[in-house]
């Protein structure tokens, strides 16, 4: 069988460090799949999801919601570097339902000259908006 090593991480965190069989990740120009001895590139990612084989048939599959960032593809080897990620099982609905509604009225409440908590709030607002849309579309990925 053959197999790509492949490492995801996000700022100080591994998410994920092995041997895949292939590997999916959002591209800005669309869906790029990748397995062993992919010509070499380097993308810019977008908001989405990652998933991955671990094997052709029968192998588990890992998936998690990003939040952009970049892919080098290498002869032999996958590096994804994003700047947020969430395995899809840890993800709680629940959790982000609740903190959707709050942060939307947080930014609608700011004043215009509150330039920097604009930023933060919209930022914490889209990585929650990206694992629910990651959550919803989680049966896609097994």
């Amino acid at each position: 069988m053959s197999v790509i090593r492949c490492d995801v991480v996000a700022k100080n965190k591994v998410l994920f460090s092995g041997e895949l069989y292939n590997i999916m990740v959002p591209g800005t120009e669309g869906e790029l799949g990748i397995m062993e001895n992919h010509e070499p590139f380097v993308s810019a990612l977008k908001d989405g999801v990652i998933w991955a084989r671990t094997q052709q048939e029968g192998g588990e599959v890992l998936s998690a919601a990003i939040m952009g960032g970049y892919v080098q593809v290498l002869k032999d080897r996958v590096i994804v570097i994003c700047d947020k990620t969430r395995q899809i099982e840890r993800i709680n609905v629940d959790r982000l339902n609740k903190d959707i509604p709050v942060l939307e009225e947080k930014i609608a409440n700011l004043s215009e000259t509150s330039i920097v908590s604009r930023s933060l709030l919209t930022r914490k607002l889209r990585w929650c908006k990206v694992q629910l849309a990651a959550k919803e579309k989680e049966d896609l990925y097994k």
